[in-house]
């Protein structure tokens, strides 16, 4: 069994100045208010048990290695076709950075034409696409470069909001980095009401393929893993747009083909 920590963060404007860099103690994050990720197994349990495919050893396989993360704040806003401009919000759109992050699109006096990373810029191309201010830092508990996470859609997602998840996948034993979910919207009427689960978090390149998450048992996570999240970040700043690189191509931890022999 694969144990992975997690502590939920949130990428407020406060917080992104912080000493490290993201809101680790947000109220949002008081144990008894926060929503746990949970299985997919465990959460779709009701809806699929009934199914001639619940048995399958191939179907529990696939989605027993995945985790459902929820949306913890009620977000809503409308937001126009032709300029992607969010003229109305459940949120104060002069702190909307609190909220949702605009990638391509607009709201207030913010313009993503204007934002650029690198030498590239995000122009609004007929959807607007946001990033979810809500966030979650995961490390394994014992290190293991062969750990990659992927980032995939909850089955429903598109259908209850109107918003795609933009998948991702990187290597977790290598790359510390804060999870979080972006999005393209389609419907101009977005609404998200608290516990709406977000996206789903797949693991593989386990020992055993099998894992298990849980929260954080410190208030906050441990110092040398504040440390590498900030480390990590600071790379991709640094080097934009050659980072993933370095870090993909990093060499995997090689598998002894006679370990069956010490089981």
């Amino acid at each position: 069994m694969n144990k992975l920590f997690y502590h939920p963060s949130y990428q407020t404007l406060a917080g992104t100045h912080s000493e490290d860099q993201t809101d680790l103690n947000h109220p949002l994050h008081i144990p008894e208010y926060y929503i746990k990720p949970v299985s997919y197994i465990e959460y779709a349990k009701k809806e699929h048990k009934d199914h001639s495919y619940w048995k399958c050893p191939a179907w529990q396989h696939y989605w027993g290695n995945t985790y459902v993360v929820f949306n913890q704040l009620d977000i809503s806003f409308k937001w126009q076709k032709k300029d992607g401009l969010i003229y109305e919000s459940s949120f104060d759109r002069h702190k909307h950075l609190d909220y949702i992050h605009i990638q391509e699109g607009t709201i207030g006096t913010y313009n993503t034409s204007e934002f650029s990373q690198g030498n590239k810029s995000y122009a609004y191309k007929d959807y607007l696409v946001i990033q979810w201010a809500q966030s979650l830092m995961v490390w394994p508990q014992k290190q293991n470069k062969n750990l990659w996470v992927e980032m995939v859609p909850f089955p429903t997602l598109h259908h209850q909001t109107g918003m795609e998840l933009i998948t991702a996948e990187f290597p977790l034993g290598r790359w510390y980095r804060s999870i979080n979910g972006a999005y393209r919207c389609w419907s101009e009427d977005v609404n998200v009401p608290r516990g709406t689960p977000l996206y789903c978090l797949r693991f593989r390149g386990g020992k055993d393929n099998l894992y298990k998450m849980e929260r954080s048992p410190s208030i906050k996570p441990p110092k040398e893993v504040r440390r590498l999240f900030r480390l990590n970040h600071a790379v991709k700043s640094w080097l934009p747009f050659k980072s993933w690189n370095l870090i993909k191509d990093d060499v995997e931890e090689k598998k002894c083909p006679f370990n069956f022999l010490f089981k």
